[in-house]
C-alpha cells in the first residue's frame, strides 16, 4: 500500500513531538531484527499445525510472525514468514522467510537442512545450511560471521526455524526444562530456562537468550544476554505458548499469540 501523502496544513503543524512515532517505529524495527534472529507459509499435508503471532515493540504492532509445521512418518517440514506492519510496514518493509526440515527420533528435533531468505529494506540475505554432519555446514550464501566460531561450538545447535517451534510450538513436556544452542549461518545463539513458576492459570519459564559466537566485539559490548520468559497455557496433550516477552539492546519487544 502506498505511503499516503501528507496535506499543506500538516507539514506547517509539523513538530518535534509528531515526529516521536515514526522514530520510535524505526528503532523497533531494529528490535524486530534482533528478536527474529531468536527466528505464513501454509504446508500440505496430515499433522500440520499453523500459528499466527504478533510483534509488539514500543507499545506499537510492527509485524506479524506465522509458524506452520508437519509432522509425518518420523520427519517434519517447518515454514515460518514475518512482515513488518502498520507504520513499521510503511517505514520499511522487512521479510523474513526461513523453512528446515528435519528427523523426529524420540521425543528429539534432529534439523537437516535450513533455509532463509530475509529483506530487510535495504538489502536481500540468502543462506542455506546442512545440518545431517556433526556441525552444521553453509551450502548457499555469501554471509559470514563477524568473528570466527570454533567448530566444536557449533555442535549440537540446531536452526532458527527448529527453535522457534520448540519455543512458541505446542510443547509435551515441562517447558521450563530447555536449553538449547542455535546457528542461522553467522551467529550462535542459546535460549536457556533458568527457573518456572505457576500464575494465572500458566507456566511462566524465565531465562535468558544468550549471544555465543560470530558477534563482533562492539555488538557484544551492547549485549551479551538478553532476559526472556515465555508464558504457557495448559491443553489436553501439554503445553502452548501464548507470550514472549524479551529485553533487547534496543528494549523490549513482545510476541502474542492470535488463537
Amino acid at each position: 500500500m502506498p505511503c499516503p501523502r501528507l496535506s499543506s496544513p500538516v507539514r506547517k503543524r509539523r513538530t518535534r513531538p509528531a515526529r516521536t512515532a515514526p522514530v520510535s517505529a524505526r528503532f523497533a524495527l531494529a528490535v524486530v531484527a534482533g528478536l527474529l534472529a531468536l527466528t505464513g507459509a501454509a504446508l500440505p499435508g496430515a499433522g500440520r499445525a499453523e500459528e499466527l503471532w504478533s510483534v509488539h515493540a514500543y507499545g506499537l504492532k510492527v509485524g506479524e510472525l506465522r509458524l506452520a509445521m508437519e509432522e509425518e512418518a518420523g520427519g517434519y517440514r517447518g515454514a515460518s514468514l514475518f512482515r513488518t506492519t502498520g507504520i513499521a510496514g510503511l517505514l520499511r518493509r522487512i521479510r523474513f522467510d526461513i523453512r528446515a526440515e528435519g528427523r523426529r527420533e524420540g521425543a528429539g528435533w534432529r534439523p537437516l537442512r535450513y533455509s532463509g531468505d530475509i529483506h530487510t529494506g535495504r538489502r536481500q540475505s540468502r543462506m542455506a545450511l546442512d545440518f545431517s554432519g556433526p556441525v552444521p555446514l553453509r551450502t548457499a550464501g555469501e554471509d559470514a560471521p563477524a568473528v570466527p566460531i570454533a567448530e566444536q561450538a557449533l555442535a549440537g545447535a540446531i536452526d532458527p526455524m527448529t527453535m522457534a517451534w520448540l519455543t512458541l510450538g505446542a510443547r509435551r513436556q515441562d517447558p521450563c526444562a530447555f536449553d538449547q544452542t542455535q546457528f542461522d549461518g553467522t551467529r550462535l545463539t542459546a535460549i536457556r530456562f533458568e527457573r518456572g513458576e505457576e500464575a494465572e492459570g500458566m507456566r511462566i519459564c524465565h531465562g535468558v537468550y544468550d549471544r555465543l559466537g560470530g558477534y563482533s566485539a562492539e555488538e557484544l559490548a551492547e549485549i551479551t544476554r538478553s532476559p526472556l520468559s515465555i508464558r504457557y497455557r495448559p491443553t489436553a496433550s501439554g503445553w502452548q505458548a501464548v507470550r514472549l516477552d524479551i529485553r533487547t539492546r534496543h528494549g523490549p519487544a513482545t510476541l502474542h499469540r492470535r488463537d
